[in-house]
């Protein structure tokens, strides 16, 4: 279907599917793909890799729904495709998603093998499973080769930039920022340089970096108020709430985004900051909930 194949090329298009405004409605397109098409693998592979993306985010909806889709759709689009390199890309999101550690860098590895120029499996391995465990070495190196096959991809360079930050390479990851308010905000905060973080944030919608910088250079009252209005948003406030040193409100508040699975909780825990946090016996417990490896 000529009407099907150009939809799917549109969701494909749509920028940085893996936010999760966007990634709704590239789930919305997949979905009219599949109705005009439904022996369409690759439609299938999106689905479940939109699902994946967007039930990881937000805190207003119940994900029940985008998770059983989730693994349906990928099912589908092996069971059709066994060979499709994208369908075994959403296969390791899946998985993640599970806390099934050991299938997904399978499946990654399996994507990447099948389709090595292919930028996203190398983008969904760092951020979806070597990010999470810890393993920030080998996140970079695969951000490194999305970078290579995709070098003029601003969602991609902002990714190398988060792995570096969890690394510590903080001059390095802000030239990779492409201009990212957020991206070069964390940068100078994880080098002190707290009045240039909070100049690059002030110009946010979100303000959950902002709070964290607020409590970072002393100013209390306004990282509260921030606090306050990132409501109901855990993730929001646990950041704001580690900026304060407050060790107790912050693995609450990380403990109510447990719900989203084990790859956010991962990559919170493996940032600079939530670095007060390591070593807290707190953490292990949280880790095992969500389905860490200690």
């Amino acid at each position: 279907s000529i009407e099907a194949y150009d939809l799917y090329l549109h969701a494909r298009a749509l920028p940085d599917q893996r936010s999760r405004p966007t990634a709704i409605d590239a789930a919305r397109i997949y979905q009219q793909v599949i109705a005009k098409d439904a022996r369409f693998a690759p439609a299938y592979a999106g689905l479940a890799s939109a699902f994946a993306a967007s039930s990881a985010q937000g805190f207003r909806d119940d994900h029940g729904d985008e998770l059983t889709e989730m693994r349906a759709a990928a099912e589908k689009a092996i069971q059709l495709d066994p060979l499709l390199a994208e369908a075994h890309d959403a296969l390791g999101m899946v998985y993640a998603r599970d806390g099934q550690w050991a299938q997904s860098e399978s499946s990654f590895r399996r994507a990447i093998k099948l389709d090595p120029s292919d930028s996203q499996s190398y983008d969904d391995f760092s951020t979806w499973l070597l990010w999470p465990l810890g393993r920030i070495d080998e996140a970079v190196h695969e951000m490194r080769l999305a970078e290579k096959a995709d070098p003029l991809s601003s969602a991609i360079q902002q990714r190398l930039a988060d792995v570096l930050i969890s690394e510590g390479r903080y001059e390095e990851a802000a030239a990779h920022c492409a201009g990212a308010a957020e991206c070069l905000g964390r940068a100078r905060s994880g080098q002190g340089r707290i009045d240039e973080a909070i100049q690059a944030l002030s110009s946010l919608k979100n303000p959950r970096y902002l709070g964290y910088a607020y409590g970072r250079a002393g100013r209390r009252e306004e990282a509260e108020k921030l606090a306050a209005a990132v409501a109901p948003n855990a993730f929001s406030q646990a950041l704001i709430y580690a900026g304060l040193g407050d060790k107790d409100r912050t693995l609450e508040a990380l403990e109510r985004v447990a719900g989203l699975g084990a790859v956010r909780i991962g990559r919170a825990l493996n940032t600079p900051e939530f670095a007060m946090l390591r070593g807290d016996p707190r953490v292990k417990v949280l880790r095992k909930k969500v389905g860490l490896p200690e």
